[in-house]
């Protein structure tokens, strides 16, 4: 589809899988084009009746098949390590100009999937940098993507017409989007996602293991601990499968914020000038830093 008749095209969309965030997408585009046509297939049913009735979706498919051959995007929303499994499928369905895309929040190995398929042309990484800790349909709202990044990560070959295309369906859900290379967006939320969730889920644990007989830890536990651990409440699943999945560039990162603690450590258990200056420093670049977001 050539970029310039976006508007003038009415899109039929398909979801597999459909949960927080398929959920989102779907209702944001509601808001925006209630004509688009949008299918969805989910290996639970439940979700998609809930969605039917609240005129999220228009038709519910029991099964990936034939009626996926219509639309021009399917964006694919299941878990990380399942969404490769749909590419094979999808080669023989699809039409020439649809774009498949996806909302993996790890890019490298499902890029590597849809070239093994032979999907290049078709298949645009997608990663919408939103969300909550709770997930399912029911918690599904178009208002969690506004002003949110997208990231979009195309191939090196991908149609600049397809990109152009897509990039504008994103923004009509109000997000800004970035086009990254899909290497550098792993390592990328590798950093600012995927560890923050495991430091979370680490502070959790250590507290949880080292309170009184009496909970007086979990008693005091106020705002900063609750604001420090609340990621730590995500689906225990979906994370093991995302560390999984970008082991390598958690790895790294993770080894670094180790090293930076152990210097922390190192500074307050000396009574000195400079190790106190050293904290001061710390905070001092962290609070420049975070309140530049």
């Amino acid at each position: 589809m050539d970029s310039s008749d976006f508007f003038n095209h009415k899109l039929t969309i398909g979801f597999i899988g459909f949960g927080l965030i398929a959920g989102s997408i779907a209702k944001a585009l509601k808001n925006v084009h209630p004509e688009y046509q949008i299918i969805a297939t989910s290996r639970t049913l439940a979700p998609l009746n809930e969605a039917l009735n609240d005129g999220a979706i228009d038709k519910i498919i029991p099964t990936l098949d034939h009626h996926f051959s219509q639309c021009d995007y399917i964006f694919l929303c299941t878990p990380v390590v399942t969404i490769t499994s749909y590419f094979s499928k999808l080669k023989t369905i699809i039409k020439k100009d649809c774009i498949i895309t996806d909302v993996g929040s790890v890019k490298t190995i499902i890029h590597e999937a849809a070239a093994n398929c032979g999907l290049q042309q078709h298949f645009i990484g997608g990663h919408p940098m939103a969300g909550s800790e709770k997930s399912g349909y029911q918690y599904a709202d178009a208002s969690i993507l506004k002003g949110a990044t997208y990231v979009i990560t195309p191939f090196d070959n991908t149609d600049k017409n397809k990109l152009t295309a897509y990039k504008m369906l994103v923004e009509q859900m109000q997000c800004n989007a970035i086009i990254m290379d899909y290497k550098q967006h792993d390592y990328c939320v590798a950093s600012v996602s995927h560890l923050p969730h495991l430091i979370s889920a680490a502070l959790s644990k250590m507290v949880y293991e080292n309170d009184d007989a009496d909970n007086h830890m979990h008693m005091l536990a106020a705002g900063g601990f609750k604001d420090t651990t609340r990621i730590a409440a995500s689906s225990p699943e979906m994370w093991e499968q995302i560390c999984a999945s970008n082991g390598t560039a958690i790895s790294i990162l993770l080894k670094k914020y180790i090293h930076l603690l152990q210097e922390v450590e190192e500074h307050i258990n000396t009574d000195d000038s400079n190790n106190n200056e050293y904290i001061r420093q710390l905070f001092q670049i962290a609070r420049d830093y975070r309140n530049t977001f």
